[in-house]
């Protein structure tokens, strides 16, 4: 009896409750229930929100002693019989979408007529609440990157969500977003799109130009909604604005989205970019997932003091163990304050000092003053332009050892083209990404400090044995190969830094001696006769005199004469064997080998890398070092795909 009389109270409190604006007029109202009712086994608790479409309830489930959240719908809904079942089916729909950042929904159920949908219980706030002033990039990404894979979880499915809005996140007691009220705004357009009063069913500040229009609608338009709150969550308000419904509705169909003027600088153009293709006005110009949006946006949040861990730079052994560490010194070169803050917090996690100047002669006067290691370079400056400023710093003796990378929005092929002609070893677009940032700068670095234990002598040096590979089509690239293979061969073996240098600087320099051998005979495409032979022995010989003058070349010379010598004493140029052949040379000796054996030479077609170790574990022990063969084989997976030319 007590049950009866409870349900008889619901129905009289349906039938009592208050019709209120928008959508709820339309549908004759959204519903109270008192406190102590029961919809089937939940127990009303509260009311912890209300709207046009519905009421939400917290309640409490006895026998399970859960607590759960309770949605009630409009009246409309009991009256129609057609539109109570299409809103089943609907909840049955939403209950199948199995994923983190979606609402839970646990049951649907019917009490006297009145259908209702339980879900999980969140009860931490909505995103709504936390609204009002700009939050950072970092947070925003943080909260809809997983917005974002729930709608594209639903989007896969067939279900979209079509009211995104800040109070339909929210936030659960670990701070983490899930999103609710999935497919009542989709059931509520499949019956009608005006209410009575001619209001578009809702929320005009996050609709989508087509949904304002009436079109059909696709995943796009929530990625539009999703937007338009990334947006509000980075500004602290809405991008379009007015004061009336009309208006905003006819901003979303005609206005250009405003500037993210709250955002500094560079990082503003990164925003701008990203928001401004997914409020795109048409669909089908906007990202094609709403995670792309995120993905997009996300690259801009990288630089920040709240960066994971540090990216290390790997320093390359100074010449003498002796020598102090020197932190490199890289050199910002921009006229936007913000740009030289952005890429400055982009290199935070690597070891270096960071100079920057805001014009090209500020940067050709510190470049005189002290030398960076590294000069990252605006093309685009008032007075003199990046071009200029490059060519300049090439110009100055040993400039050409500097590395200088352009970072510009210009991305044409000319732009290119114009940045190499004025000495530029790299070129980045912007906005620029923080891990391809990174990776640039260690590159340039480390070739850096390769050059800075290199002498004047052994520069040239350098630059005959990049000679000798150009004379040949065949060998392009062949000895950086061999040098990077030899210096992760020599790592991967556990010996000590300065020869893992060695075997690095060796193996680029180790077919020096070529500068001497005649073209006939060094590009000759069938087999050598005796004599060509001869004088093909005798380049490791000449390699050697070369370098020999060197002070930084003494530990690079048996490297050098000896990569030839075969393990059974039958190599050149003086026949040792086994251990007599210095062990660096030995480890040249085989990554030579490999990249020779799968590479285009004129005698014959490269061959595949299974038939080049087998070649390489036949010939262990006896034209090679059998231990410097497994641990090639075996040990360095990395090593070998280094090779290919």
């Amino acid at each position: 009896m007590q049950r009866a009389t409870l349900r008889i109270r619901i129905l009289h409190a349906f039938s009592a409750v208050p019709r209120f604006a928008q959508a709820g007029s339309a549908m004759g109202g959204a519903m109270s229930l008192p406190e102590g009712a029961f919809l089937g086994p939940y127990r009303i608790m509260d009311r912890i929100g209300r709207g046009g479409m519905a009421t939400v309830y917290r309640a409490h489930h006895p026998a399970l002693n859960r607590f759960v959240a309770i949605k009630v719908l409009p009246e409309f809904f009991v009256e129609d019989e057609t539109y109570r079942e299409r809103f089943q089916l609907e909840a049955q729909s939403v209950a199948r979408l199995r994923h983190p950042s979606i609402l839970n929904a646990f049951d649907f159920g019917q009490e006297a007529g009145v259908p209702y949908l339980v879900m999980e219980l969140a009860d931490a706030g909505t995103l709504a609440h936390r609204l009002g002033s700009p939050m950072e990039l970092e947070e925003v990404v943080r909260l809809l990157r997983p917005i974002a894979s729930a709608l594209d979880h639903a989007h896969a499915r067939g279900v979209l969500h079509r009211d995104i809005k800040p109070s339909n996140i929210l936030i659960r007691q670990d701070g983490t977003p899930v999103l609710a009220d999935f497919g009542l705004a989709k059931i509520a357009n499949s019956v009608t799109k005006l209410t009575a009063s001619g209001t578009m069913l809702g929320t005009p500040e996050y609709m989508s130009p087509e949904q304002v229009a009436g079109k059909p609608l696709g995943p796009g338009s929530d990625q539009y909604s999703l937007s338009v709150v990334a947006y509000e969550m980075l500004t602290g308000h809405v991008p379009f604005q007015s004061n009336t419904v009309g208006g905003v509705l006819l901003s979303h169909m005609r206005d250009v989205m405003p500037a993210t003027t709250e955002l500094p600088g560079e990082l503003s153009a990164h925003v701008d970019q990203v928001l401004g293709r997914a409020l795109a006005k048409t669909a089908r110009s906007r990202y094609p997932t709403v995670s792309d949006f995120i993905a997009a946006l996300t690259p801009a949040a990288w630089p920040s003091h709240l960066n994971a861990e540090p990216i290390a730079l790997r320093d390359v052994p100074a010449r003498g163990s002796e020598r102090a560490h020197r932190v490199p010194v890289v050199l910002v070169v921009d006229d936007g304050a913000a740009n030289r803050e952005l890429i400055e917090a982009c290199l935070a996690g690597i070891d270096c000092e960071i100079r920057t100047a805001e014009d090209g002669m500020t940067a050709l006067s510190m470049v005189e003053a002290a030398p960076p290691d590294l000069v990252l370079l605006d093309v685009q400056m008032p007075g003199m332009d990046g071009y200029e400023v490059c060519t300049r710093i090439k110009a100055r003796p040993r400039g050409e050892l500097l590395p200088v990378v352009m970072i510009t929005a210009l991305d044409q092929a000319r732009d290119r083209v114009l940045a190499l002609v004025a000495g530029a070893d790299d070129f980045m677009a912007k906005p620029v990404e923080r891990i391809e940032l990174v990776a640039r700068v260690r590159a340039a670095l480390r070739m850096k400090a390769l050059y800075d234990t290199l002498d004047s002598a052994e520069h040239v040096i350098f630059s005959l044995a990049a000679a000798v590979e150009a004379k040949d089509s065949f060998t392009e690239r062949h000895t950086q190969r061999v040098g990077e293979s030899a210096r992760q061969l020599g790592e991967f073996m556990n010996l000590p830094p300065a020869d893992v240098d060695a075997l690095y600087r060796g193996g680029i320099i180790h077919d020096i001696g070529k500068i001497g051998i005649p073209d006939a005979v060094l590009l000759k495409p069938g087999p050598l006769d005796e004599e060509e032979q001869i004088r093909m022995h005798a380049h490791p010989i000449i390699g050697e005199g070369i370098v020999k003058p060197l002070r930084s070349g003494t530990s690079l010379l048996p490297i050098i004469r000896h990569h030839h010598e075969r393990f059974d004493g039958t190599g050149y140029p003086d026949r040792l064997h086994g251990a007599q052949i210095p062990p660096l040379a030995r480890i040249v000796s085989v990554c030579d080998a490999y990249d020779a054996l799968i590479s285009d030479r004129p005698y014959r077609a490269r061959l595949s890398p299974q038939e080049a170790m087998a070649i390489l574990h036949r010939g262990a022990g006896v034209q090679w070092d059998s231990e410097v063969v497994n641990a090639f084989a075996t040990g360095v997976s990395s090593v070998r795909s280094v090779g290919a030319a």
